[in-house]
């Protein structure tokens, strides 16, 4: 027996015609689906009839779920953007530490690590769009 419902069966062909219509060079087997569930095709098709899924309904329920996917995916890419954002301020936090350690190691005299690491943050923070900052002044 089918640990399908009849109703998802019915909604699978009825998918199979859409892709049809919709040309997909590959088409849903309807013997080798019904022989994978467990059902004659027969009453793949007897169910197909007895419970009407509009192909109409189905295609508008497809173009819901791409719209909510492209909703999803712009959320994604807004959250991967702000995480990306976090990083790269925590990066000028350790550089800012790092400067710290070395002007307390070394004294106020530039030395070509707080140069390198003043000119890590300046390239982090323009492309943040901040204002690079003049350690030296």
């Amino acid at each position: 027996m089918s640990t399908l419902t009849k109703e998802e069966i019915s909604a699978i062909l009825h998918a199979a015609e859409i892709l049809q219509r919709k040309g997909f060079s590959e088409k849903i087997n309807v013997s080798r689906f019904c022989e994978e569930v467990g059902i004659s095709r027969k009453n793949a098709y007897k169910h197909k009839k007895n419970i009407n899924v509009s192909v109409d309904s189905l295609e508008k329920r497809v173009h819901e779920l791409e719209q909510e996917k492209q909703k999803i995916n712009s959320k994604l890419e807004h959250a991967e953007k702000r995480a990306h954002e976090a990083d790269l301020y925590w990066e000028m936090r350790n550089i800012l530490v790092a400067l710290n350690n070395d002007t307390k190691k070394n004294g106020p005299d530039w030395t070509e690590k707080r140069q390198k690491l003043t000119d890590d943050y300046n390239r982090i923070s323009v492309s943040l769009g901040l204002e690079p900052l003049n350690f030296w002044d």
